[in-house]
């Protein structure tokens, strides 16, 4: 769905201290892949990562909109998803051929330890995590600060249903590697000191290729049956 910057206006002093929004129009699909829909065989969706209340602080919040009017009463951030994620399910399942393979990947989880990235999150696990441990990290339940992966992944999985748009789930396998993120190496001197850990990426070769190599067989297995 498209969304824009909209600063407020100096004239109109705020007295709940916003200084501007997002405004995002959920019936108004993006040019930048709207427009693409029919020229592929397979089409790969995501979205995420930008969808937590750190990004929209209450000083810079997102404000939905439909029929180009602001949705009453104003939706949150993981409401608003829902309603985005349904607009775009339903155009996809309208406007692409059934014959496209169709395919929503879900997040990649971070592996932060003890604060966000500029809070001095850490993540120098040199082993993988164990399946009783998974929870503690990502379980949304225990409100630590990698449950964003899972929050997001639920709304996606809900806005499928029903559609033949097919779930990618790269979340559950990808939670296991704390140890496959450039962590303290960013590349450039001081980085870490300067910026935090880096515990959202991923170290290449590694986790990506496993991605890489689940879709490619996903791809072959799905083309393989239309022939049959």
């Amino acid at each position: 769905m498209i969304r824009r910057w909209q600063p407020v206006e100096n004239s109109k002093p705020q007295s709940d201290g916003i200084t501007g929004t997002y405004r995002v129009d959920v019936d108004i699909p993006a040019d930048d892949w709207a427009n693409i829909t029919k020229f592929y065989d397979v089409l790969i969706f995501n979205t995420g990562h930008w969808w937590g209340p750190d990004k929209f602080p209450k000083e810079t919040p997102l404000v939905f909109y439909r029929g180009g009017k602001p949705i009453e009463p104003p939706l949150g951030i993981f409401d608003g998803l829902k309603v985005v994620l349904k607009s775009m399910s339903s155009y996809i399942e309208r406007e692409v051929p059934s014959t496209t393979m169709k395919l929503w990947r879900t997040q990649s989880p971070r592996h932060f330890d003890g604060g966000e990235w500029d809070h001095n999150g850490s993540c120098l696990s040199k082993r993988l995590l164990e399946e009783h441990e998974l929870d503690s990290w990502f379980d949304p339940r225990f409100g630590g600060v990698n449950k964003e992966a899972r929050l997001v992944n639920s709304v996606i999985e809900e806005a499928l249903v029903g559609t033949d748009i097919q779930l990618l789930n790269l979340t559950y396998m990808s939670e296991f590697r704390a140890d496959a993120h450039p962590a303290i190496w960013l590349g450039k001197k001081d980085a870490v000191a300067v910026w935090g850990q880096d515990c959202m990426h991923w170290c290449l070769p590694g986790v990506p290729d496993t991605w890489v190599d689940i879709l490619a067989a996903r791809i072959l297995h799905y083309f393989k049956q239309g022939e049959g």
